[in-house]
């Protein structure tokens, strides 16, 4: 009987074995589970890697890049259908495989970022970066290595299936904070820190067709997650991180009430974790330049510092905004608040000329300035200049390739491309790239601007002390103390 007994177990394991190893048609494949890993670049989240699971009992080698075929679907066709929009985006294709690494029971494919067909989010024809609806499909193009728990070493081919799950180790930082009536922002809770940095994002990634999406101002570029590194958070000393997101578009910031609003939750933030009200950070990007500079007049004593790139002042009553009048923007020189600006020389959405270089002559008026120029291997040179009390800077960035284009306004002048560093094949080594010209927040996302002194945006902003008299100080001190007593 013990004989009977043992002969049935070992029939029973054998079939397992062959079961397991035996090639397709033999017997029924199994599955192996494959998860997905993104990060969030210049030019937004990326799909950058696959890693699947091949359980405990087997260890995989005798893999290349033409081992397996990855083919991507992301789509936004129901967003579009119910927002009445094109999807300029959407793909359907092959990923490219650059390289895999196999480790034990895991194998990672890594992906190359430029692919076209690993984005997150997708732009539509309303102006607006929409998240798609992934779909992975993995296929095994001939057989790899599996060895058995016993040293056995088998060729190997199974079936593989994407778990649904997109791992970003950034954006797992942030929480959705939607706010019933007011505007949803992501939100990094940085823990007993006492500085917050509030950042608006571009027109982009506004909301669409009222999805509560929440997310497109996190994925869209490095806007958001930018601030919750580990550079940042140890340059800023810790800080909260606030990234709104706009209803529709910040050039409705007076017409729809957004300035009061996110002042309002602004304050709400800053009473409840116990911010330091002297340590609120701003920074935007294009139509969110145009919203930072709309929030720096209505509330000049709201920020200890501004980080403003190619802000989008010449477009903005095109789109339903205000341009600031000059007066505005002389108003400014009465706050506390310091100011660098940041664009590129040449900008294909909006002129810097009526920008950036305008609200930063208007704030230096009469002052002498400092101008220094730095060259960089890889990413755009530049020139900064900078007032003697430190408060007003402007980074120009040098653009490439250019070409006479018509802008928004139907004028046709110079356009072309800035350098940015970028390492698409993920191989370790960084290459120039070249963007749109219009994408000069890369750089100070990047923490890359400097000043006279070597001192970067960051560290200038976290480190900024207003001039104030005597008395202004005093002010302030009280003001401080009747906010904490909630007076």
């Amino acid at each position: 009987m013990k004989h009977l007994f043992r002969k049935l177990v070992c029939a029973v394991l054998c079939l397992s074995l062959v079961m397991s190893f035996a090639p397709p048609g033999m017997a029924a494949a199994p599955t192996h589970t494959a998860t997905l890993y993104a990060q969030v670049t210049d030019s937004g989240e990326i799909i950058s890697k696959m890693v699947i699971d091949f359980g405990e009992s087997l260890k995989v080698s005798g893999v290349d890049t033409d081992t397996f075929t990855v083919h991507a679907v992301g789509s936004t066709a129901e967003h579009c259908a119910a927002a009445g929009a094109m999807s300029y985006g959407d793909y359907d294709a092959d990923r490219v495989i650059e390289k895999v690494e196999a480790n034990g029971r895991y194998l990672t494919l890594y992906f190359n970022l430029s692919d076209g067909a690993g984005a997150t989010l997708a732009y539509l024809s309303n102006s607006r970066n929409y998240p798609v609806t992934l779909s992975y499909t993995i296929t095994q193009n001939k057989p790899l290595t599996a060895t058995a728990l016993d040293g056995r070493e088998m060729s190997y081919t199974a079936n593989y299936a994407w778990d649904g799950q997109v791992h970003d180790e950034e954006t797992a930082k942030f929480e959705s904070v939607k706010v019933e009536g007011g505007i949803n922002y992501q939100f990094y809770n940085a823990g007993d820190a006492d500085s917050l940095i509030v950042w608006f994002h571009g027109n982009g990634e506004g909301d669409s067709a009222a999805s509560q999406n929440n997310v497109a101002q996190m994925l869209a570029n490095r806007g958001t997650v930018a601030w919750a590194t580990d550079e940042a958070q140890q340059i800023f000393g810790g800080a909260y991180v606030m990234a709104f997101q706009a209803p529709d578009t910040w050039y409705y910031a007076q017409r729809d009430g957004l300035l009061a609003q996110a002042e309002a939750e602004i304050q709400q933030v800053i009473a409840q974790y116990g911010i330091d009200p002297e340590k609120v950070y701003v920074s935007g990007c294009s139509a969110g330049g145009y919203m930072t500079t709309r929030m720096l007049i209505a509330y000049p004593d709201l920020f200890k510092a501004a980080m403003i790139n190619c802000p989008a002042l010449d477009v903005a009553q095109l789109r339903g905004g205000e341009t600031p009048t000059d007066e505005e923007l002389a108003s400014l020189r009465d706050s506390d608040t310091a100011i660098w600006l940041v664009q590129a020389v040449t900008d294909s959405s909006v002129r810097r000329e009526d920008c950036s270089q305008r609200m930063f002559d208007i704030l230096t008026q009469g002052q002498k300035l400092t101008q220094t120029s730095y060259a960089q291997d890889l990413d755009s040179d530049f020139i900064t200049w900078e007032t003697a009390d430190n408060k007003y800077k402007l980074s120009l960035y040098e653009t490439v390739n250019l070409a006479d284009k018509a802008d928004s306004f139907g004028v046709t002048r110079p356009m072309g491309n800035i350098k940015v560093a970028s390492d698409d094949n993920q191989d370790g080594v960084y290459k120039t790239a070249l963007k749109n010209d219009h994408w000069s927040w890369i750089f100070t996302l990047n923490n890359d601007p400097q000043d006279a002194s070597g001192t970067d945006i960051w560290t200038w902003a976290a480190n900024y002390t207003p001039n104030r008299s005597l008395v202004q100080q005093v002010i302030n001190g009280w003001q401080n103390f009747l906010a904490a007593l909630g007076l």
